[in-house]
């Protein structure tokens, strides 16, 4: 089972990740305003004065003030505390208003509860600032007094709230403020708390920003890193980052084609290692027979051939050198022919039984004029047909029969034994012999163009070294395998295997 890819927030895409930075920049100070709003209201009133009146001049803070002084008595008179208790907390709150000029009536259930002076003194100076209406809450701040009318139910009675103060101010909104002013304003509490605010906004963003920015940036050198690094030739470097979203693609890409241009540069470093073996290997083997045909035929000239007997000699082995050369140059034109991309097989759906029995005579014929020994088994029904070309394929196994001959041991009559079987896809033809055979070493390489056992290539006349290669190249043009077996002194044996084409009714 493919094992599901571990979730990251390295694996957020990049637009994701834009905007939750742009989220996260609004809502993280929000959050953070809040939270130090609502312990700033909480734990540092006193700080600034939120719940003590300190002046009779008009402002926001002092309106706040007056809010949290309101909030204060309207909590203690609808609390659970008894009448004495409340009465006493009540006097608290009253003597600092007082202080500052401020008279308080409170009633409940009609009857007065708390009172600064009568009753009628309150209701009066509240009558001389503005008409009243104490039914109904009121909340007036003005240059003549302020006036503050509110109510408040609890589980033992109704709650009437009357506060008023005459010597009350509040400054002209047309006057321009002054530059010293505007200055004790921003260097106060207000100022304080108003910067504050602005300094969480600008640190929420940066650290944010910051995050964000080094969770593109540092993909981004990694990858300009990486492909400096290819760029150098250094193709074994690989960018170290993970990830699913666009930039860990990219970097799956640069990988990807590091590895791609590695392993093309390495094939053509070997095809281009192939190639001058195969042309150095080619110069030296045509080079022998052609010296050899040279100095027979100087040989002639010179008169050192003086007797028809030697003269034949010497005719013979040139031709021979000639056969020889172009053995070679014939297996070389095959080679190239068959990794030709536009060359094709003139293929026919043939019995191979009918095809291997056929060729088997010739065979003989060939083995007999070597005294070889020659076996043929067949294991496979007459109308198992394959699709082969039967001049291409005949080549095949006419090399294979000449390297069996080319490299028969000294010490023991040649034999080559040939074997097919018939499988449910395949059809495999064996052909074996008795010869000198490959070490383990080099049987790997048997199928290389050039590739001969014997390292000082001295003896051209056992073959160019191509035999092999062309029978693999046709061989796979065929859609088939061919791969060898052999022990050393004991033999080698070349295996075929090629697909079926179907079965005659």
């Amino acid at each position: 089972m493919k094992q599901e890819k571990k979730r990251s927030s390295k694996n957020l895409k990049i637009n994701t990740r834009i905007a939750i930075t742009a989220v996260l920049a609004i809502v993280i100070p929000i959050i953070i305003i809040a939270t130090c709003s609502t312990v700033l209201f909480t734990t540092a009133g006193s700080f600034f004065n939120f719940s003590t009146v300190t002046t009779n001049s008009y402002s926001t803070i002092n309106q706040i003030q007056w809010s949290q002084t309101l909030t204060g008595i309207t909590d203690e008179l609808t609390g659970d505390n008894s009448q004495e208790e409340k009465l006493e907390k009540i006097k608290g709150i009253a003597l600092s208003l007082e202080s500052i000029g401020s008279s308080i009536y409170i009633e409940r259930d009609g009857k007065e509860f708390y009172s600064t002076g009568s009753a009628r003194q309150v209701l009066d100076k509240a009558e001389s600032i503005i008409k009243v209406q104490t039914d109904e809450d009121v909340n007036y701040f003005g240059d003549n007094g302020l006036v503050i009318v509110n109510h408040a139910q609890s589980s033992d009675g109704d709650y009437k709230i009357i506060i008023v103060n005459d010597d009350y101010t509040v400054n002209d909104a047309s006057h321009r403020i002054t530059a010293k002013d505007f200055t004790k304003l921003l260097l106060g509490r207000t100022g304080i708390l108003v910067l504050i605010i602005v300094l969480l906004f600008v640190i929420a963003i940066a650290v944010i920003s910051s995050i964000t920015s080094g969770t593109i940036v540092t993909p981004i050198k990694k990858i300009a890193q990486g492909a400096d690094e290819i760029s150098r030739g250094n193709l074994d470097y690989e960018i170290d980052y993970k990830s699913t979203n666009e930039l860990g693609q990219t970097v799956d890409s640069f990988n990807e084609m590091r590895l791609r241009l590695k392993n093309s540069i390495e094939r053509q470093n070997k095809a281009e290692e192939e190639r001058k073996e195969l042309i150095a290997g080619i110069a030296h083997d045509v080079r022998t027979p052609l010296t050899s045909a040279k100095g027979y035929a100087e040989g002639l000239l010179d008169g050192i051939a003086d007797t028809p007997e030697k003269q034949t000699l010497y005719l013979q082995t040139i031709c021979s050198s000639i056969n020889d050369t172009e053995k070679i140059l014939d297996d070389l034109l095959a080679i190239s022919k068959f990794q030709l991309k536009g060359y094709r097989l003139n293929k026919e759906d043939i019995p191979i039984r009918e095809f291997v029995e056929d060729g088997a005579r010739e065979i003989k014929t060939v083995l007999d004029s070597h005294n070889f020994n020659f076996s043929i088994l067949i294991n496979c029904d007459s109308n198992t047909l394959v699709s082969i070309d039967p001049d291409a394929f005949s080549r095949v196994i006419s090399n294979i029969i000449s390297n069996s001959i080319k490299y028969a041991r000294d010490d023991a009559q040649g034999r080559i034994d040939i074997t097919l079987s018939e499988y449910d896809r395949s059809v495999i033809l064996e052909i074996s012999d008795n010869g000198i055979g490959v070490d383990k070493k080099s049987l790997s390489k048997i199928f290389d163009a050039m590739y001969r056992a014997d390292p000082a290539r001295t003896k051209v006349s056992q073959g160019s070294g191509l035999g092999l290669s062309v029978c693999k190249q046709i061989v796979e043009l065929h859609g088939g395998l061919i791969w060898a077996s052999s022990r050393e002194n004991q033999g080698l044996s070349i295996f075929i295997s090629l697909p079926k084409k179907e079965v005659l009714e």
